[in-house]
């Protein structure tokens, strides 16, 4: 249009100006923030501007877009070459897998001066999958794992999911100690990661693995890492004693190892552990090699004995700094018999009586031990015999449980300083204590020293005795009744006449009668003892002789005659 003062105005014809040829690019729709992975939106559009900044619809050329400024190393993925219309390329599947802030793009043509874009961020899409990003190292039993174990949440192309707070639980995964995981296993995700600060496992192993688990989402598992023994605390047997013979090594072997805390073997362990006997129901004596250094945490004792048999022993085991331990009670049994001993010994008895109490013989093996498997037959007998007596009753017993019981043995004659002996097959004989045998009380008289021919009128010779015997024909010494003689009725010389001391009283159950006489000569005399409470006894016939003349008797005396 044209216009001058006082003047009217003019316009032209239509016209057009029409853009020069194109000499750079421009992002005419900035590339905006979006998720890794995601087409950013809207579509970023690149055009052709002349040198004046007008578009250059002519423009059709291939337009490529590229990460200018990278900060996170990503990697730009879709279609990054496009034709441009009307002189604007449009990119409507442009990705990048990486989160950053500050990413640009860069976009180029071939005769164009490149652009670059306004800065944009890549933030992270949704937690697809877990990881440890901190693994699990070697740690104690019973400590805390160090550093503390990581897990973090990704979205499907490991970005860090930071914007995931769900709870993330961890367990153990491959097990080879049989081990139980402690502390806090389930933790709220911060800014997509869960840190776990207190986790343990108590019982060593080698090649554990944890898992991780969060709902939705892929689970991962940690690469193995192993679980040591903390210090030895304790001992503890592995091989415990086993019911033994005695003297005999204990077999097999009995074995303690060296335990931390929780029960784990501490192979590092190398102290001496010593064995003794706590509970010793027999008073027996440990044998053997009794301190052993411990290998690799064990201490093997192979050559262990106890010399006395008995029930319910049971062992100690102690080493300095470490908790002592006690077994669990074992047997020692007797070995075979091999010799016999009085147990119960023989004592004072009165002849024909059983010996009280019930003496008893018992089977031992080589180390004293009663011998309880023994069943075999034990014979008594008469050893020292100063009565020359015999023996009754049950004189061969079978042993029960290693011992044989004689409950009705008696001798019959009385003496002082008798023995017993037992034998048995394979025993050796067992002689018991000396004991004496005493009288029982007397039942019978008995003439020791017979009357003997004499003249009538004389003096028997030697003087007669009689002695109070029991019943087996012991002299009863203790009897000192009255002993009373008489000639026994029709014998001899009728009215004849025992003179002297007829009762006498007993001396050490000795009756001794030295001044007996009979006064009519005669043949076939016997005299007869008696005494209260006792039988009776006759002696020996014999025979009274006349004496020597002394003077004249008219036996037919002269009768009236006729002169």
């Amino acid at each position: 249009s044209a216009a001058a003062a006082s003047v009217a105005a003019a316009t032209s014809d239509p016209f057009d100006i029409l853009p020069g040829a194109a000499t750079r690019l421009a992002f005419t729709i900035q590339p905006s923030s979006t998720r890794a992975g995601a087409n950013v939106a809207p579509p970023v559009q690149v055009t052709a501007l002349d040198g004046a900044g007008n578009v250059v619809p002519g423009f059709t050329g291939n337009v490529a877009a590229a990460i200018g400024t990278n900060p996170a190393g990503g990697t730009l993925s879709g279609t990054t070459t496009v034709a441009a219309v009307a002189g604007v390329a449009t990119f409507s599947a442009l990705r990048i897998n990486k989160v950053g802030t500050g990413y640009t793009f860069a976009a180029t043509a071939p005769g164009l001066a490149d652009a670059a874009s306004a800065a944009f961020d890549v933030t992270p899409g949704a937690g697809t999958q877990l990881e440890f990003s901190v693994q699990p190292g070697t740690a104690a039993a019973g400590a805390a794992i160090a550093p503390a174990v990581r897990v973090t949440v990704r979205d499907a192309l490991g970005n860090v999911a930071t914007g995931f707070t769900g709870n993330v639980t961890v367990a153990i995964g491959t097990r080879p100690g049989s081990g139980t995981l402690s502390g806090t296993r389930t933790v709220a995700a911060s800014s997509g990661i869960a840190t776990f600060t207190s986790l343990s496992i108590d019982q060593a192993g080698s090649g554990y693995t944890l898992t991780a688990t969060a709902a939705g989402l892929a689970g991962a598992v940690s690469t193995p890492f192993d679980v040591i023994p903390s210090t030895a605390t304790q001992l503890v047997f592995t091989v415990e004693p086993s019911t033994v013979t005695a003297g005999a090594s204990i077999v097999p072997a009995v074995a303690v190892k060296a335990r931390d805390a929780l029960g784990n073997l501490v192979p590092g362990f190398t102290g001496s552990v010593t064995l003794a006997i706590e509970q010793n129901p027999a008073g027996g004596t440990l044998s053997g090699t009794t301190t052993v250094t411990a290998v690799a945490g064990t201490a093997t004792f192979t050559n262990l004995s106890i010399d006395r048999s008995g029930s319910d022993y049971t062992l100690t085991a102690s080493s300095p700094g470490v908790a002592d331990t006690t077994s669990p009670p074992f047997d020692v049994m007797a070995a075979a018999a091999t010799q016999l001993v009085f147990t119960v010994q023989p004592s004072t008895a009165t002849a024909g009586a059983t010996i009280a109490p019930q003496h008893e013989v018992t089977a031992l093996d080589g180390l004293g031990n009663a011998a309880t498997g023994f069943n075999g037959d034990v014979t008594l007998a008469i050893g020292s015999n100063p009565g020359g007596g015999s023996l009754s009753g049950t004189t061969t017993v079978a042993a029960v449980a290693g011992v044989a019981s004689f409950p009705n043995v008696s001798i019959d004659k009385a003496g002082n300083g008798y023995t017993l002996s037992a034998t048995a097959v394979g025993a050796t004989p067992a002689v018991s204590n000396v004991f004496d045998v005493s009288t029982a009380p007397a039942t019978q008289l008995a003439f020791v020293v017979q009357p003997s021919n004499a003249n009538a009128g004389a003096t028997i010779s030697p003087a007669v005795q009689l002695v109070a015997r029991d019943a087996f024909g012991n002299t009863e010494t203790g009897f000192s009744g009255t002993v009373t003689l008489t000639i026994t009725a029709g014998t001899g010389t009728g009215g004849a006449k025992l003179s002297g001391t007829r009762s006498v009283a007993a001396v050490a159950g000795v009756a001794t009668f030295a001044g007996l006489s009979i006064d009519r000569a005669g043949g076939g005399y016997t005299l007869s003892a008696t005494a209260a409470g006792l039988a009776g006894s006759t002696s020996a016939s014999f025979d009274i002789a006349a004496g020597a003349a002394t003077q004249l008797v008219l036996s037919v005396q002269p009768s009236a005659v006729v002169a």
